[in-house]
């Protein structure tokens, strides 16, 4: 509920506001503006592109929110926010980023790194599904991703927030402590 109030929040600034929080490597680099690569992550291209990163997350929720907790889910996706950040730093290539959808592929992948423990099935599915996604990215170049005209997805943020995610879901695999039978 809370990552849905703060994009729709975002959604709402005045767009001069906006234009001082979306990633825009110069003002990183030049600016030292790191803030930009977290706050980017929060704006969009416009509303249908808010209202389908809503929708993913949603999703999201309703897959995975009844076997991985909330804590869980937050590591997760602090995991895939950063490794987005991080790749947007090392990713020379990419001048300007906004979306969530790089935090929503490291979150389907940290998740289902989570669920492997109780839904295995379910968990093989998403990772498939994510890995036959990020290839499609890689393929067809970020094209006909249902953003504006003019705009592509930025696959690079795709595929480090996926890695973002599925680290930070490893990480918590082996840093919990499994349930013991008495």
């Amino acid at each position: 509920m809370g990552v849905a109030a703060g994009l729709l929040l975002a959604g709402a600034l005045p767009e001069s506001w906006q234009a001082l929080l979306g990633y825009r490597r110069v003002a990183v680099i030049e600016g030292l503006q790191g803030w930009r690569l977290l706050t980017a992550q929060s704006l969009h291209l416009g509303r249908p592109h808010l209202l389908l990163n809503l929708a993913g997350w949603a999703l999201l929720c309703m897959l995975l929110m009844p076997a991985v907790s909330t804590r869980t889910l937050s590591i997760v996706l602090a995991g895939s926010v950063t490794g987005t950040a991080a790749g947007l730093l090392l990713t020379p290539e990419v001048a300007w980023y906004v979306g969530f959808s790089g935090a929503l592929h490291g979150v389907l992948g940290g998740g289902a790194v989570v669920l492997l423990r109780s839904r295995r099935g379910l968990a093989m599915g998403l990772l498939l599904g994510l890995a036959s996604k990020l290839a499609w990215d890689v393929v067809s170049g970020g094209e006909g991703g249902g953003l504006p005209a003019g705009a592509r997805v930025v696959v690079e943020a795709h595929l480090w927030g996926s890695a973002g995610g599925l680290l930070a879901g490893v990480l918590h695999q082996l840093f919990t402590r499994r349930p013991r039978c008495v």
